[in-house]
């Protein structure tokens, strides 16, 4: 891998615990990069469908393990979202 992949592999919003909800349970994994490993579905899916970007990635609902980590993620995605819509009007 190239030094701009592992940097951006590295990044803490990638190593934070993930819950995925599948059909019948619900899975904790340590890090995003382990959910990839382990489900097969990208980790920058994973990330979007966590903070709310997208509603589900791989057929599998996905969130941050609850703590401060999910609420500042969740903020962040809601100020750039605000961004967004000011640069656009």
């Amino acid at each position: 891998m190239s030094n701009r992949v592992l940097l951006k592999r590295s990044q803490k919003k990638y190593n934070l615990p993930v819950i995925g909800h599948f059909e019948d349970k619900s899975v904790r994994f340590n890090s995003i990069l382990e959910a990839e490993k382990i489900t097969g579905v990208n980790y920058t899916l994973i990330f979007e469908a966590c903070i709310g970007k997208a509603y589900k990635a791989g057929n599998i609902y996905w969130e941050y393990e609850k703590g401060n980590h999910y609420i500042r993620y969740k903020a962040y995605y809601l100020r750039a979202m605000e961004k967004l819509k000011d640069i656009i009007q």
